[in-house]
């Protein structure tokens, strides 16, 4: 079964020029998620990342270590993790539709969470605007094998 898992972080990015950063951070996700054969999405806002990996677990940890050395951000939180019976994002290798300003109302909760059953209810909100983003744009195919 594939791995999941959502992160949040605060950008340490300045907007409007980290726009530029942040299609940088695509162009390179695009690649590396497809040779590892993850699939996922990533959300911008002016102050915060939002991203999910499926995929194995092995290439999932490889790239969250990754993530967890970047320095075009911070305060890196895990807000879920684990197996889920099928990928949600298959057809993206990194689904990203552009800055969101609007979404740091959905992000910011995570950073005050008061419960566990809280996390799982906003994470689960946050994730199916994610999959929203990715109705509204074409599929980009990620490796050659699915889990």
């Amino acid at each position: 079964m594939p791995y999941s898992l959502l992160y949040v972080s605060r950008t340490l990015l300045k907007f409007p020029a980290g726009n530029a950063e942040v299609k940088n951070i695509v162009a390179v996700s695009l690649a590396r998620n497809a040779g590892l054969d993850v699939t996922g999405a990533l959300i911008s806002t002016p102050s915060y990342f939002a991203q999910v990996l499926e995929g194995a677990q092995p290439a999932v940890a490889e790239l969250m270590s990754s993530i967890r050395r970047d320095q075009r951000h911070a305060e890196v939180k895990i807000l879920t993790e684990g197996e889920v019976p099928v990928r949600r994002f298959s057809n993206w290798s990194m689904a990203y539709s552009g800055y969101a300003t609007y979404v740091d109302d959905y992000i910011e909760p995570f950073f005050a969470l008061a419960s566990p059953a809280q996390a799982a209810r906003l994470s689960q909100r946050l994730i199916q605007l994610m999959l929203e983003f990715t109705r509204q744009e074409p599929g980009m195919k990620p490796g050659p094998s699915r889990l």
